[in-house]
């Protein structure tokens, strides 16, 4: 994601989804249990062995992901999966206890939100990121509308895998901190035109929502030419487009402000 990577940490209570959207038809997480040879259906979720990684402490008793950290949650499934429902709560409580680090997850279920979050959500926890994701416009045209209603503090639009224009300006009301935008890696990737990004960023600019180009995807159309992109390089030609916008020293929106100690991760 970015040449800092000391202030991230991954964290995958559980592994396995199904898919239910266009963006799917892809998934990462299918290909690389395939590239693995994962003996369990890719579909089938299951608790991971880090389950309690944010509670985990190391010999000297301090914790295994050190405080400030951004923490990637559950991108090996969906945060809101159902089958995960009886595994939640557990997950919350630990958020709740390590109010010293960012939970970021990304959804597709975003219309389940209100289903899983628990008693004390209020308004949301000051420390929980939730991305929703889109692909194409149907798609956002259903879940933005949902994602704007709901309670909570740190909101961020996905716009990824970005398989068509997409028209974002409706919902880009003064609670979204990013939108962020990618196209779709793998063999069998759908092209992603570098217009349908630019496009993204205009929107946001007009609004002066943060806007980030995470990635161009396998298959990337600019100038009408078709370009091959290599898996190592697909971060790195985005990053190169320089097209983002209020985008900070660590990849995250200027107006957020992450508390860490800037010295330790150098």
């Amino acid at each position: 994601m970015s040449e800092h990577w000391e202030i991230y940490a991954d964290w995958n209570p559980w592994h396995g989804c199904t898919k239910i959207s266009p963006g799917c038809k892809y998934c990462y997480v299918y290909r690389q249990d395939e590239m693995y040879g994962s003996p369990i259906a890719s579909s089938e979720c299951r608790k991971t062995a880090n389950f309690n990684l944010p509670v985990k402490r190391k010999r000297d008793k301090s914790w295994k992901i050190e405080s400030g950290k951004i923490v990637f949650t559950c991108f090996t499934s969906d945060f809101l999966l159902r089958d995960a429902d009886p595994w939640r709560p557990d997950c919350w409580q630990m958020m709740r206890q390590r109010s010293d680090l960012w939970f970021y997850f990304f959804t597709k279920r975003i219309d389940r939100f209100m289903e899983c979050v628990p008693d004390d959500w209020g308004d949301g926890y000051d420390n929980v990121i939730v991305g929703c994701t889109v692909e194409n416009q149907e798609i956002a045209d259903y879940r933005l509308p949902i994602f704007r209603s709901l309670p909570i503090k740190h909101k961020s639009i996905i716009a990824s895998p970005l398989i068509s224009a997409i028209d974002l300006f409706p919902y880009l009301d003064g609670t979204i901190e990013e939108v962020s935008a990618g196209g779709e890696s793998g063999v069998e990737a759908r092209p992603c035109n570098y217009d349908w990004v630019l496009a993204l960023r205009q929107q946001c600019v007009a609004k002066d929502v943060p806007f980030r180009f995470h990635q161009t995807g396998a298959h990337f159309i600019k100038d009408g030419k078709m370009y091959r992109m290599k898996r190592c390089h697909q971060l790195s030609q985005a990053h190169k487009a320089k097209i983002d916008y209020k985008i900070g020293k660590y990849l995250v929106p200027e107006k957020v402000k992450f508390e860490w100690k800037e010295s330790d991760y150098h």
